[in-house]
């Protein structure tokens, strides 16, 4: 079993908190990075620099006008493998009319590559911080919703 998912399981069973966890994957994480910077440096000098940024959180704000919604959540990156894997079973179970509703306002979930943005926000290659950001006039609260997500 690889130490990412011991801390995973750590966190699940309340052994140590999301932030213990996080330090512990960040941790984790920079003994990788400086082995296979290492190792890189031993190989060739000449490869182009790729710009990598270091995000620390996945960030969903859901909010409206008239304040009948609000919604914060912060994901630490280090657990986003594990959304990944949980977000391609998400979607199946996306009612048709919900999914009906989401197209004819331009929202394609199926088309969305989960798994190619988790790779991109893991590798810190993902060239805009800014994954969803949509606004949408909700009849019911006679309100606009807002949706965002991007990391920081």
């Amino acid at each position: 079993m690889n130490e990412q998912l011991k801390i995973l399981e750590m966190i699940e069973k309340g052994q140590i908190t999301a932030a213990e966890g996080m330090e512990l994957l960040e941790a984790l994480g920079n003994t990788k990075e400086t082995t296979e910077t290492k190792e890189t440096n031993e190989i060739s000098v000449t490869n182009p620099v790729i710009k990598k940024s270091q995000y620390k959180f996945l960030k969903i704000k859901v909010s409206s006008d008239n304040k009948t919604v609000n919604v914060n959540v912060n994901v630490p990156l280090g657990l986003i493998t594990t959304l990944g894997e949980v977000a391609g079973k998400v979607m199946t179970h996306i009612p048709p009319d919900a999914r009906s509703k989401m197209e004819s306002k331009g929202v394609y979930i199926s088309d969305i590559d989960f798994q190619e943005i988790i790779n991109q926000l893991l590798n810190g290659t993902l060239d805009d911080p800014s994954i969803v950001d949509v606004e949408a006039w909700d009849e019911d609260s006679q309100s606009m919703i807002r949706v965002k997500i991007y990391v920081e």
